[in-house]
């Protein structure tokens, strides 16, 4: 629910993000802090003019916001499909390099958030098992799937290549949901 406020509204301070989620500041601090080390969210500090402290201001971090620890998530997820597939003997590379690199880091950030990402390669698609937040989608349909979509998003283009999210399937089973991907045109 933070991300999905900063990323319709950048720029809010603690007070304005506790009265939209309704979390003592505490909490909301808390939740803050892990967000931003997971790169999903960052501050910075508001510039006045008047007198008194500066309070810290969040934002949604997306593909195009420059990120150390997002971008390093990325390269170390590229890494260790690398090291695999080098000692995996017989497993078959793709020749898209890029592509693949796309899929390990995707792969890394659903298994990061509970999922249990199972890819079929020829529909080009992603069985994500048991979805976490089924019982906050019922509550909270656009909000959940909208904000992990975008979060899906960001790291295909942070990774860089020719995956693309074709669309997301939310809950075709009671805790199971489906990732659509298409590769770009290269128009």
């Amino acid at each position: 629910m933070v991300t999905d406020i900063l990323m319709r509204r950048p720029g809010l301070g603690l007070n304005e993000l506790g009265d939209l989620t309704g979390l003592h500041d505490n909490t909301l601090r808390d939740h803050l802090k892990v967000l931003s080390a997971e790169g999903v969210v960052r501050s910075e500090t508001e510039r006045r003019a008047g007198r008194g402290r500066p309070r810290l201001v969040y934002f949604a971090v997306d593909a195009t916001t420059k990120n150390e620890i997002a971008q390093n998530r990325i390269d170390d997820a590229k890494r260790r499909g690398d090291l695999l597939r080098r000692v995996i003997p017989g497993e078959p590379v793709d020749p898209d390099e890029d592509a693949v690199h796309q899929l390990d880091a995707l792969y890394e950030h659903l298994d990061a958030v509970g999922l249990q990402p199972e890819l079929d390669e020829a529909e080009l698609s992603l069985l994500l098992t048991p979805c976490p937040f089924h019982k906050l989608i019922a509550a909270h349909p656009d909000t959940i799937c909208n904000v992990h979509e975008g979060l899906v998003r960001d790291v295909l283009l942070r990774a860089g290549g020719p995956v693309e999210v074709d669309r997301l399937l939310p809950l075709v089973t009671p805790h199971a949901c489906i990732l659509r991907l298409r590769l770009a045109s290269g128009e």
